[in-house]
């Protein structure tokens, strides 16, 4: 494949391409342990069109092409296993709109979780949209592709529910458009008026198409965020535990997770209940009706609440 240099230094310019040794050595793997596969070249778009060119060129070419967001996964999605192209996404970092009044965001592929996260702080700090439990230079299009998982998934679904448009570059180099972007400028919904064919896309993993611009649906931002810890040590108890919480309608989100060190976790059964609210009395209302869903269990002593003081910092960061 040494003739595909020269067409993809005209396409993206000649600091945007390379095949060197050290380089593609980089694009052969994540953070994960799984056996790491190098590309024969690494192409960094700025513009829908050169995702369409590189696109194109491939194809005629038959070229396997993997597009990549910040590779972050530890399970080997990035990976090159037919060597050809990585397409690193980063440099295509804009965000397009941020809707205030529609409560919608649209951003480019190669933008990551904390950009949106501090340009809404910044300059709509009502706002707010749903950050996985990922680092956050993770990409917004690569987590939604995965079918991400994070904050407000309880109440709205996964990153990949949150969805209000897509912009994806198919495989033939032609663009689709997913939602109201497909028939006019607003990205504000994907349905129901209109088919969803979002699931083509969503979910894949970028094998069938790229995606170069997301629309996100953006929530209020409340004052005052919370985090309460409940612990068990019955495994077929946390189901049932679970519904109990999800039932109250008055948690963001819950995080579940047990580990064997240090010793004082093995064996047991960790909920991070997330709620948040306006005032004080909000939050004091829906602690009191987190507390009593789960009273029973603490009467019964199959678990109770941990003193959160210590960590509650780094839990709501």
């Amino acid at each position: 494949m040494t003739d595909i240099l020269t067409p993809l230094k005209e396409i993206v310019g000649e600091k945007a391409v390379s095949n060197h040794p050290e380089e593609v050595w980089f694009y052969s793997r994540d953070p994960g342990v799984l056996e790491p596969y190098e590309p024969d070249y690494v192409v960094a778009p700025r513009t829908v069109e050169q995702v369409q060119d590189i696109v194109r060129l491939a194809n005629r070419e038959k070229i396997p092409v993997v597009p990549m967001g910040n590779g972050m996964a530890l399970t080997g999605l990035v990976r090159p296993l037919k060597g050809g192209i990585v397409m690193d996404m980063k440099r295509m970092n804009k965000i397009v709109e941020v809707n205030e009044r529609a409560r919608y965001a649209v951003v480019e592929g190669g933008v990551s979780q904390g950009q949106l996260q501090t340009y809404l702080e910044n300059h709509y700090p009502h706002l707010r949209h749903s950050i996985p439990q990922a680092p956050p230079a993770t990409t917004i299009a690569a987590n939604v592709a995965i079918h991400g998982q994070g904050l407000l998934t309880l109440e709205h679904g996964f990153n990949s529910d949150m969805v209000s448009g897509l912009e994806v570059v198919l495989p033939s180099g032609e663009i689709c458009k997913v939602g109201s972007c497909s028939m006019g400028p607003a990205w504000f919904s994907k349905g129901p008026t209109l088919p969803d064919i979002s699931g083509l896309f969503l979910g894949w993993l970028g094998t069938t198409g790229i995606l170069t611009k997301v629309g996100m649906r953006l929530y209020p931002n409340k004052k005052i965020r919370d985090v309460e810890l409940f612990v068990t040590d019955r495994i077929e108890l946390v189901e049932d535990m679970t519904y109990r919480l999800t039932h109250t309608e008055m948690v963001e989100d819950i995080l579940i997770w047990f580990q064997p060190k240090p010793l004082m976790f093995k064996d047991t059964y960790q909920f991070s209940i997330y709620f948040s609210g306006d005032t004080e009395e909000e939050i004091a209302f829906k602690r009191t009706m987190i507390w009593d869903a789960l009273q029973a269990y603490r009467d019964s002593k199959d678990g109770g609440f941990m003193m959160v003081e210590p960590m509650k910092e780094r839990l709501l960061e």
